[in-house]
């Protein structure tokens, strides 16, 4: 319970220090899936295993839309993509036989292409994960110190800019046999970066902050900080996602 909580507190959080829309970023399943199945919910008629469920994980990086963040480094990808696998196994009674990121499946609305994945890797289910973002930069003052006012209000000194990430990861589980997903649901979230305009040596950018009751990331380097951002607000976006997931089976089980 407390973490359910501690999810919406950082939600709420994010919503009222930016002012702007998770919407951002479009959610994408529904280009992977031969029908509209991005709507969170419980297919009717079908009842999720209390126990025992064996599938593959599958995760994607979707960049095919206006205003997406580039793709997602290999490396940033498949730690996310494990990160993924250990609160999944961590929460809900799925045992993940392997993770894998096939750079073959697209957006063809077609089920073909995971069922034959099914058969590939032999397991009844798929867990289907699209990780997609979008990303806005705008030139602002920064504090000199690093530090933000209680209000949201920026205090400026040095020239640099504001990057903020808005992270959507939407899960399907899909029966092998079809194609067709059992269950749906997703998690949203945001990051920003902090980054002088002309890099200096500073113990306070660049920075990533997620809620302001959170603290700090400073990425290694510079080459490392949009990268540091993305997964950031990837993975907070993967914690809302198997909340919400955890939710819905809870629910199937209780019907």
């Amino acid at each position: 319970m407390w973490r359910h909580i501690w999810l919406l507190v950082g939600l709420l959080g994010s919503l009222s220090f930016f002012g702007c829309s998770l919407d951002n970023t479009p959610k994408r399943l529904g280009a992977y899936l031969p029908q509209p199945a991005n709507q969170a919910g419980v297919v009717p008629k079908i009842a999720l295993p209390a126990e025992g469920m064996t599938s593959v994980l599958v995760v994607l990086n979707d960049s095919g839309f206006e205003k997406s963040a580039p793709e997602l480094r290999r490396g940033t990808l498949e730690n996310l993509g494990e990160h993924l696998k250990t609160e999944i196994q961590k929460q809900l009674p799925i045992q993940i036989n392997s993770v894998v990121y096939p750079e073959g499946l697209q957006p063809n609305r077609s089920s073909d292409q995971f069922i034959q994945l099914a058969k590939a890797q032999n397991v009844p289910y798929l867990l289907l994960a699209v990780l997609s973002s979008s990303e806005y930069e705008v030139f602002d003052r920064l504090p000199l110190g690093g530090y933000q006012q209680p209000t949201g209000m920026r205090g400026g000194g040095l020239p640099g800019y504001r990057a903020e990430n808005y992270a959507r990861l939407e899960l399907a589980l899909l029966d092998a046999q079809t194609g067709q997903p059992v269950v749906s649901t997703d998690g949203q979230a945001w990051a920003t970066l902090e980054r002088l305009v002309v890099p200096l040596e500073s113990n306070v950018y660049p920075v990533v902050h997620r809620a302001q009751t959170q603290p700090p990331i400073y990425p290694n380097s510079e080459g490392e900080e949009y990268e540091t951002l993305r997964w950031v607000s990837g993975q907070d976006a993967i914690a809302q996602a198997v909340m919400h997931l955890e939710i819905l089976w809870r629910k199937n089980q209780a019907t």
